[in-house]
C-alpha cells in the first residue's frame, strides 16, 4: 500500500470528532489536484508499506482511534486494512472526497465514521471529476457519514446549500470549515463562516492543527 506518512498520537483537527486523540494513516495518491490542497506531497505517492507494518505502527500509539486519510484513501484497495484495524480494536475514521469509483468505496461500511468532503468549484477541479452523486448517496446511506465542506468565500456557501439539498442531508450532518493554512486566516474567515452555520443549522469546524502548529506535517 502506498503510504505518505503514519503518525501519532495527535488530535483530530477537523470535523465532528475534533479534539479527539488519534493516530493518522495518510495514504498516498490523489488525482483531484485541488489548487489549494495543503497535502500536495501525497500526490506523488510515497513508499510502499506492508499492511502488517501499518498495523504494527499504529498499535504503538496509545490512541485507539485511527484516521485513514490521504490523498484520497479510496484510490487504493483499503478493505483489508480496515478489517485488520477493526479486528485490532480501533475506532476508524475515513477522510474522503467521495469521488472514487463506487466499487472501491463499498468497504466504507467497515469504518465507524466517514468524514466526506466533496470539493467545491473554488478547488479548480471540474464538476464532473469532483462530484459523483451515486458515491455520495452511498456514503450518506451508511448512516456513518458527516459532510464537511471547505469554504473559501461567503459566496461558496450557496454552492454548499445546493449540494445539501441535492443529497437531502440533515443539517446536523453538515459542517463548514474555512479554507486556510494559517491561524490568522482560520480565525478571520471563521467570523463570517460561523454566522452562515448558525443560520442554516450546520456545524462549524475550525482547523485545530493549524491553530496549534501551523501547516506542518506529522502533527
Amino acid at each position: 500500500m502506498v503510504v505518505s506518512e503514519v503518525f501519532g498520537p495527535t488530535f483530530q483537527g477537523e470535523g465532528p470528532s475534533l479534539g479527539r486523540r488519534c493516530g493518522f494513516v495518510r495514504l498516498g495518491r490523489c488525482n483531484l489536484a485541488c489548487q489549494w490542497c495543503d497535502t500536495k506531497y501525497t500526490w506523488r505517492g510515497g513508499p510502499v508499506w506492508e499492511e502488517s507494518h501499518i498495523l504494527e505502527t499504529v498499535q504503538q500509539f496509545p490512541a485507539r482511534r485511527v484516521v485513514v486519510t490521504g490523498g484520497e484513501p479510496f484510490e487504493q484497495d483499503i478493505a483489508s486494512l480496515l478489517q485488520a484495524l477493526r479486528e485490532a480494536g480501533f475506532t476508524i475514521e475515513i477522510e474522503t472526497a467521495g469521488f472514487a469509483p463506487l466499487a472501491k468505496v463499498q468497504c466504507a461500511a467497515l469504518a465507524h465514521q466517514l468524514n466526506v468532503s466533496p470539493k467545491l468549484a473554488h478547488s479548480g477541479v471540474p464538476y464532473e471529476r469532483r462530484i459523483h452523486l451515486p458515491v455520495l448517496f452511498f456514503l450518506r446511506d451508511t448512516g456513518r457519514a458527516y459532510f464537511k465542506f471547505v469554504v473559501d468565500q461567503p459566496a461558496d456557501v450557496a454552492e454548499v446549500d445546493t449540494l445539501v439539498a441535492t443529497l437531502a442531508l440533515a443539517p446536523e450532518r453538515v459542517l463548514l470549515m474555512p479554507q486556510a493554512i494559517t491561524a490568522d486566516a482560520v480565525l478571520s474567515k471563521s467570523l463570517w463562516l460561523v454566522e452562515a452555520c448558525k443560520s442554516r443549522g450546520y456545524g462549524y469546524s475550525p482547523r485545530l492543527h493549524i491553530l496549534l502548529w501551523g501547516a506542518k506535517r506529522g502533527v
